[in-house]
């Protein structure tokens, strides 16, 4: 059995590897449709203003919270 630990180093690997193996923000240029960016939109502002989210990134902190503007 694979301890906690040992999962948590595998999982922090992988979204790293995983992170690398994504082009550079500027090779992604998309545009997406009016009816996406209205049902995005509308899902966004079901969310209260000042709600906490959990971000999980290798290079941060685990459970460090962010607040959405």
């Amino acid at each position: 059995m694979l301890s906690e630990e040992l999962l948590k180093q595998v999982a922090e690997e992988f979204a790293l590897a995983m992170n690398e193996s994504l082009p550079i923000p500027e090779q992604c240029q998309h545009q997406f449709s009016e009816e996406f960016e209205r049902k995005m939109q509308r899902l966004l502002s079901a969310v209260p203003i000042n709600t906490q989210i959990a971000v999980v990134v290798p290079e941060l902190s685990y459970n460090q919270t962010y607040e959405l503007q």
